[in-house]
């Protein structure tokens, strides 16, 4: 969200720049006020098309700055068949999970579905390999599969800290005494 948040304030600052070299051209006023109002209805529907693409999925082919992450966590996957692919993934490093969109496969559909399955099971993450190319251009299969399990945590009694050996504060033994006499 942050990326759109800059991009945004470039593309204003563009549109702000390009209206000002106008307005202070040697126009008829008629023409400095219409680039105005443009520049006004530019950066508007900039905004609002901004706002109206983060409520839709993006598609997986097109993603730019997490194209070579090498797996995913797949959080949730749904479809619409003879449409398409939906997954909501975590990628590492970034907050919030991501909902992409994937060309129709009721192969791949059918590889999700089993593996949310056996995931739920077993109570262990799904994960996706290589999931940000287009399948249809490429000869390669996208890996769906669950991690190992996690150790269960240990039972019984609490372990205690581990303390030093203290030689002077040990009181000497019976036979050291002994000896001395």
């Amino acid at each position: 969200m942050d990326i759109l948040n800059i991009l945004y304030v470039a593309i204003t600052a563009l549109a702000v720049l390009l209206v000002s070299i106008t307005i202070w051209s040697r126009r008829p006023f008629k023409w400095r006020l219409s680039a105005f109002f443009i520049g006004v209805g530019l950066v508007t529907i900039l905004y609002a098309s901004i706002l109206e693409l983060l409520s839709r999925p993006k598609p997986a082919h097109m993603e730019l700055f997490h194209k070579d992450i090498p797996e995913v966590v797949l959080l949730h996957a749904s479809w619409e068949e003879e449409v398409a692919l939906y997954i909501l993934v975590e990628i590492p490093g970034v907050d919030e999970p991501r909902l992409y969109i994937l060309p129709w496969n009721r192969e791949e559909a059918e590889k999700f579905e089993q593996a949310m399955d056996e995931g739920e099971e077993k109570n262990e993450e799904v994960r996706i390999g290589n999931p940000f190319f287009n399948a249809d251009e490429e000869d390669r299969e996208r890996l769906i599969y669950t991690t190992p399990s996690k150790p269960l945590e240990q039972k019984g009694r609490e372990q205690l800290p581990i303390t030093n050996f203290d030689p002077e504060a040990e009181q000497p033994s019976y036979g050291e005494e002994e000896d001395k006499n």
